[in-house]
């Protein structure tokens, strides 16, 4: 299994925050099916259309990327977390 980092954007009023969701799958598309499911989103391939949104809660969100990553041990707390990065 793969890993893949993805991101998305939330707004609401004159907020911005940006979130990251690692998911584990065989294929980029796996990968985007999965984050559609957890967003109740019935086709990922919108994420691609880049005037789609979704409502999360009182925020509307928008997909921004998608980017195969590598898990490392964090060298900083002596490796008892992980990293993620990009390849």
């Amino acid at each position: 299994m793969k890993k893949f980092e993805i991101q998305y954007i939330s707004r609401y009023c004159e907020e911005k925050h940006y979130y990251t969701e690692i998911i584990s799958a065989k294929t980029e598309t796996d990968a985007l099916k999965k984050i559609a499911k957890f967003m109740d989103c019935d086709d990922y391939e919108k994420f691609f259309d880049p005037t789609f949104q979704w409502e999360d809660g009182s925020f509307i969100s928008r997909f921004k990327c998608i980017n195969e990553v590598k898990e490392t041990v964090c060298l900083h707390c002596n490796g008892t977390g992980k990293i993620y990065l990009t390849e």
